[in-house]
């Protein structure tokens, strides 16, 4: 996971003429790229050739449905990512369960699932609550998943003829 964080630090610019260009060549049926030597498509390997994410391990989504049991900010109390940080974060050392699992839910909602929203939700604290516990958790496979997601979004507003709004996904 390591990897994966230091990929995160650098600013990203979306490049919308490069993500409408592969578009072209995406098959949401197939989950690939069609070129005119046969398909090619992003795998778990890739992901974790480029991410260091483990791929392995027993896959239940069922079990991130719960709401966790870190008591985190209301999200009425944070409307933005500035006040989320500013109400999890420790002065002192080392740092809190808590604060790793705040630190946790935002990374994966920012980095790795990239949701849509400008501030903080609490979709995936049960599993930054698994990952400061140290569970083995294949998040290569969500990322792989996000990014065919992201894939179908863009070619689904090319295909309406529509601009592409702020999309989510890795």
């Amino acid at each position: 996971m390591n990897q994966c964080l230091t990929l995160s630090l650098p600013g990203m610019e979306r490049n919308d003429s490069l993500l409408i260009f592969t578009s072209y060549f995406w098959s949401n049926a197939l989950n690939a790229f069609l070129f005119g030597h046969g398909p090619m498509t992003i795998t778990l390997a890739d992901v974790y050739m480029l991410t260091g994410l483990r791929i392995t391990g027993s896959v239940q989504p069922y079990e991130y449905l719960s709401a966790g049991s870190q008591r985190l900010a209301k999200i009425a109390d944070c409307t933005r990512w500035a006040s989320y940080i500013l109400n999890h974060v420790g002065y002192e050392s080392p740092v809190s369960e808590r604060e790793h699992v705040a630190f946790l839910n935002m990374w994966l909602e920012k980095f790795i699932f990239c949701g849509s929203s400008c501030g903080p939700t609490y979709n995936h604290k049960l599993m930054a609550e698994h990952l400061a516990l140290g569970k083995g958790i294949p998040l290569g496979k969500y990322l792989l998943g996000a990014a065919y997601h992201l894939m179908y979004q863009v070619t689904a507003q090319l295909l309406k003829n529509e601009p592409i709004p702020t999309i989510s996904g890795p």
